[in-house]
């Protein structure tokens, strides 16, 4: 009796043959080799029952494969029944196991501590002979419609730190200051710049606070950053002094949008982990949405 079912030399999936149109394996979804239509094609004057009585000889023609019924490997434990004696494998594994916390355990430290525009890490800690604390007063101050401050202690009016000179070419003027125990200082400096003279930009970015323009103090400056906060063009600068025996960071911030000016002078005692953070804050609510050149 003729075979009625074409083995497939892929999988080894006995395909039952019915009709002229079994082309591919039922089991792995691949053509057979000896399909009917195929085999016809050297075959012109033979028929479908020609081929079905053929099947028994290529079928025993077809190399026969080992189908493992599980074919993934079982893999070895990892660890071993016996402490004594750990495998290498499992040693390996315990020591990228253990690098991999201590490094999740150092970057989730570094995202705890973070970078003022100095580029400084904080770890926040008040100083022991900080006495500002009593001082501290947040609030959030409109500089214009689109720019705040989160600032932690009162923003005032104040004295200007502008040269006399400047005064002549300016309109609407008006100067405020925040301030602690000469560890803390924040001076803003908002105007609008005369229509027919334009203040030089070399000499609007060199503006500083009262503490940078004290006596003997010498101000280490680093590379500046063009930027833009909120659509004003701005330019920010930080750096370093020394002032009284005391060791200062700065952050100098220059905003111009038209004929609008804008200083934001930001000083800090380096030392001092809390202030630090309150600097932090402060570059924050400034630095919301700026955009780098």
């Amino acid at each position: 009796m003729a075979t009625n079912y074409l083995i497939c030399d892929n999988c080894q999936h006995k395909n039952t043959v019915t009709s002229e149109r079994i082309v591919f394996c039922k089991g792995c979804q691949k053509k057979l080799a000896n399909n009917y239509l195929d085999w016809k094609k050297s075959k012109f004057n033979s028929s479908f029952e020609t081929y079905v009585d053929g099947l028994n000889e290529y079928n025993e023609s077809v190399p026969k494969k080992t189908v493992l019924k599980n074919p993934i490997p079982k893999k070895n434990p990892v660890f071993k029944t016996s402490i004594s004696s750990p495998s290498k494998t499992s040693l390996i594994f315990i020591a990228s196991v253990f690098i991999q916390i201590l490094i999740a355990a150092i970057i989730m430290q570094g995202n705890s501590n973070p970078i003022t525009t100095g580029g400084s890490k904080i770890s926040y800690q008040p100083s022991l002979t900080s006495n500002y604390l009593n001082e501290v007063k947040w609030g959030t101050y409109p500089i214009t419609q689109t720019l705040s401050l989160s600032v932690p202690f009162e923003l005032k009016e104040s004295e200007s730190v502008l040269p006399c000179y400047m005064e002549n070419y300016i309109t609407n003027h008006k100067s405020s200051k925040a301030e602690a125990s000469q560890s803390f200082s924040l001076t803003v400096e908002k105007l609008n710049f005369d229509s027919y003279y334009k203040i030089q930009d070399a000499d609007f970015v060199s503006l500083n606070d009262d503490y940078m323009n004290s006596p003997e103090v010498h101000v280490l400056k680093e590379e500046g950053l063009h930027t833009i906060i909120k659509g004003y063009k701005t330019y920010v600068e930080h750096g370093s002094y020394i002032k009284d025996g005391n060791e200062y960071l700065y952050e100098n911030y220059t905003l111009t949008k038209g004929d609008e000016g804008i200083k934001i002078i930001l000083s800090y005692l380096k030392h001092d982990d809390l202030l630090c953070k309150y600097a932090d804050i402060v570059t924050l609510s400034l630095l919301n949405n700026k955009q780098v050149i």
